[in-house]
């Protein structure tokens, strides 16, 4: 009998125990129901809610860029591009395991692909895996999309550049942002687009616009159902931006350089304001190739090019100014008082200075030359004789006056500031005194003078206007679409840089001898006449190797060429335009290659030119 009660007893415990366990775990459950559903209820709703409801963006329509009277550079096309899904596609590839190959062998036949590249767009492009898709390729895609629910095709506004090479420089081009970018740019998120070089860099803030969005309701396997009423919100398109630059200037500039085979820079401005009426550098690269998937072997293309087709010869070129920079010279002798007007100097072909020989670049000589004469005929011995006199300093401060040595603060990005010598700089960067023999190369534009091709065309505006040195800008006007449909146009303002000291006495006679170098005989730019209009100028040769004779670089290797220069304004008596042209490695002086183009310019700005501004104060 002790037996059985012992075993009942232990029964009872088991019995006993098990039915506290079982209320545990009731209460457990109870409990974390109540917490799932209690406390945490708008945790879950708002996950539920996410996976239910997606925001698709609607990318803003960027601006576009026009010319000074409105002709298109940069526009939008519509184009569809293959997103995908990596939310929609984890679940399936889970409950499938074959799901992924199947996905890599449907988008590798559409897109003509192998699987390796599929995997490799989709590990380095996690959003958009394909643009530019054909409708057939889009039609099928939307017919396979119960089979691929992760695969979404969108429409896009892809950029346009209509004129492909055309202002590629000015205008620039645009790309996916990097990590880079978002850092600095909080409002920006991966697959955007964004400007990266030109115009649409330095206006993209301008140009973007401010996306939009749709919410779509999806349902459980990733299949879009409706969009949600009410709840879009649309796109801000972009600005449009009216650039400076005279679209017809600008092509004819193009052309000559293209047919001529030319490698260098055109640079024209208006002398009175600082706007750029035309931006050539050739070669030149194609803004569309940029504003696509940029392709390995694209990439090869551009770098591989002896010319770097990127760089951007009117404001990034650096090169001696020849004998261009002797309008400074004369213009800084003149108001210094070191030479006047009647100062002649003889010139037999070669002069010794500081015990050094040096050349002209008539082996004849010029004879007695005063100030007007030497510009006409570039003579090197009579601004020998004036850089002896100014001295290296002067000559300094006077091209910095002219803003040399410092970049003109264009509104277009990587502009590059040269370099204007002096007894300072070769303390200074080069750790050694400062010779006076070296002097004499620099009052010719030789030597470690550098310049850019924007530099030399402000220089001679300010020459042509009585010597303010306006900011160069390539924007005209920016143009913003109201909510009620109005526009409003904001002008970019004019800027002053720097105001030049110049005697007018000392203006006039460089002017004169400008004058002389294109209208009379004897001068070295008689290429550039127009009939009816009077151009002032300069032309210039800039050595690429020690000379040390008489001789012409045009039969030897490209690149041992000597480069050539003409900066001019027009009309003398009232600037309206200056024309810059700088052909490297010509191997002829500025007469012969760079003088034909600016008269091109000027015979269309002023004898050919009808078209009327979009807006004229």
């Amino acid at each position: 009998m002790r037996v059985y009660r012992d075993d009942q007893r232990f029964l009872n415990f088991r019995i006993t125990a098990v039915m506290w366990c079982v209320v545990a775990i009731f209460v457990f459950l109870a409990g974390s129901f109540w917490f799932v559903q209690g406390v945490q209820a708008e945790k879950y709703r708002g996950l539920s809610e996410s996976n239910a409801v997606r925001e698709l963006v609607v990318p803003a329509k960027r601006g576009l860029i026009m010319d000074r009277y409105g002709k298109i550079l940069a526009d939008n096309q519509p184009a569809y591009s293959l997103a995908i899904d990596r939310m929609t596609m984890a679940p399936l590839v889970k409950s499938d395991a074959t799901h992924r190959a199947k996905l890599l062998e449907f988008l590798s036949r559409i897109l003509q692909l192998t699987p390796a590249d599929i995997e490799s767009r989709m590990a380095s492009h996690p959003l958009i895996i394909a643009e530019d898709l054909s409708m057939p390729q889009v039609a099928e895609i939307q017919a396979h999309n119960l089979t691929f629910p992760e695969l979404a095709v969108n429409p896009v506004q892809r950029r346009n550049y209509p004129h492909a090479t055309m202002s590629a420089h000015v205008l620039g081009f645009i790309g996916e942002v990097n990590e880079k970018d978002i850092a600095a740019h909080k409002e920006l998120k991966q697959g955007d687009l964004i400007g990266k070089r030109g115009v649409e860099l330095m206006y993209d803030k301008w140009l973007r616009g401010r996306d939009g969005a749709q919410y779509w309701e999806y349902d459980s396997h990733g299949r879009r159902l409706e969009e949600m009423p009410g709840a879009r919100k649309d796109a801000v398109p972009g600005d449009n931006i009216y650039l400076t630059l005279d679209f017809d200037l600008q092509r004819r500039a193009e052309q000559y350089f293209i047919e001529n085979e030319f490698v260098g820079s055109v640079v024209a401005l208006d002398p009175r304001n600082g706007e750029v009426l035309a931006m050539v550098s050739s070669p030149a690269f194609n803004p569309n190739v940029y504003s696509k998937r940029f392709t390995t072997q694209a990439y090869k293309e551009i770098q591989s090019n002896p010319f770097k087709i990127e760089l951007n010869r009117a404001i990034q070129g650096l090169y001696s100014p020849g004998s261009v920079f002797k309008t400074i010279v004369g213009a800084a002798g003149l108001s210094e008082g070191v030479i006047d007007p009647g100062t002649t100097f003889n010139c037999a072909g070669t002069g010794v200075f500081f015990g050094r020989r040096f050349r002209c670049v008539r082996r004849s000589g010029h004879g007695e030359v005063n100030v007007e004469n030497a510009l006409k005929a570039s003579c090197d011995i009579f601004f020998y004789n004036t850089g002896a006199r100014l001295g290296i300093d002067r000559i300094s401060q006077w091209a910095h006056d002219f803003g040399f040595g410092a970049i003109n603060q264009i509104d277009l990005d990587g502009e590059k500031a040269g370099n204007v010598p002096s007894t300072q700089w070769a303390a200074t960067k080069q750790h050694r005194k400062w010779y006076p023999s070296e002097t004499i190369s620099v009052s010719i534009g030789q030597g470690p003078l550098i310049v850019t091709p924007l530099q030399v065309a402000s220089m001679m505006g300010a020459l042509a206007n009585g010597g303010t040195v306006y900011r160069p800008h390539v924007v005209r006007y920016i143009e913003h679409a109201n909510p009620d449909g109005t526009t409003q146009r904001y002008k970019v303002a004019t800027q002053v840089l720097k105001r030049v000291n110049l005697k007018p006495a000392a203006l006039e006679h460089v002017r004169n001898g400008m004058w002389k170098v294109v209208n009379e005989d004897g001068g070295t730019a008689r290429n550039a006449r127009v009939e009816g209009l009077n151009i002032a100028g300069k032309t210039g040769t800039a050595q690429v190797i020690a000379q040390h004779g008489w001789f012409s670089t045009a039969g030897f290797p490209f690149l041992s060429r000597d480069h050539a220069w003409f900066a001019s304004y027009a009309p003398a008596g009232d600037p309206q335009m200056v024309v810059v042209v700088f052909v490297e490695h010509a191997g002829a002086h500025g007469g012969t290659d760079s003088a034909p183009l600016a008269r091109v310019l000027y015979e269309a700005k002023f004898q050919q030119h009808n078209s009327q501004p979009v807006i004229n104060n």
